[in-house]
């Protein structure tokens, strides 16, 4: 089965399908095709910038990497004039075509870039898991204060994070539990020690398997806003009246289901 995912958001991401002029499709059980491009209608006063005659075709805007459209001879900035044989005139032309389009395979583009048509092939692959956040989950980590939120689109909004940013935000930090550590409210955690994360949930994983090894600290991969760090984050003991054993859960994480 398949169904492409679409999605309300400022401007337009292609084959990620996430298109700011269409609700939300849920497709319970389908593979959902992915190209790793955001794109955007041109305007009047853009065409009129780029010294270009026509209105017709989209304009890319980003890329994901890693990402199919990496792969491919797309850049930002390029306007996609042409798709599968037919005239990308808008977006909501390019929505209707991406419908048809199956994971795995490949689309011949038809680019316009400073003036001159360039034909490529982008190749179309399944959207992996931490681009399809589509529930709120949180987890608290209460001895040090600090609360994780996963990267909904409404989420990302409220943290005015970018169409790139995938992993776990930090929603919530108590100055006096957290003083000494170096992770603010609005950062991104992608990473716990080398392993992506995209749900809350993994952090908390991480947390008690440190316990279980009797590790003191978890290294994190933060995304901020001057770019990425590494953060070392002390993994809480537990309690010896709750617990006598690394084994047992740490009673203070508070993952939500």
């Amino acid at each position: 089965m398949f169904c492409p995912l679409l999605k309300s958001v400022k401007g337009i991401v292609f084959a990620a399908m996430l298109m700011s002029v269409v609700s939300t499709v849920a497709c319970a059980n389908a593979v959902t095709p992915f190209f790793g491009m955001q794109i955007q209608g041109l305007s009047p006063i853009i065409t009129k910038s780029l010294g270009v005659l026509s209105q017709e075709g989209v304009l890319v805007r980003d890329i994901a990497y890693p990402g199919p459209a990496s792969h491919s001879d797309v850049r930002r900035g390029d306007i996609i004039v042409m798709l599968d044989g037919k005239v990308a005139s808008n977006v909501e032309t390019v929505v209707k075509m991406a419908k048809g389009f199956k994971p795995n395979t490949k689309v011949a583009a038809t680019l316009l870039r400073r003036g001159k048509k360039i034909d490529v092939e982008i190749p179309i692959g399944v959207m992996p898991p931490l681009w399809n956040i589509q529930r709120n989950k949180f987890a608290t980590i209460a001895p040090l204060g600090i609360s994780f939120a996963a990267l909904t689109e409404k989420v990302k909004e409220r943290f005015n994070l970018g169409w790139r940013s995938r992993g776990v935000v930090v929603s919530l930090v108590d100055e006096e539990k957290a003083a000494g550590l170096d992770i603010k409210v609005g950062d991104v955690v992608v990473q716990v020690n080398q392993s992506p994360v995209w749900k809350p949930a993994h952090i908390i994983s991480f947390i008690k398997k440190a316990q279980r090894e009797k590790r003191e600290m978890v290294l994190l991969l933060v995304e901020g806003a001057s770019g990425f760090r590494f953060v070392l984050l002390p993994v809480p003991t537990i309690n010896a009246s709750a617990a006598t054993t690394m084994q047992a859960p740490l009673p203070n994480l508070k993952p939500s289901n």
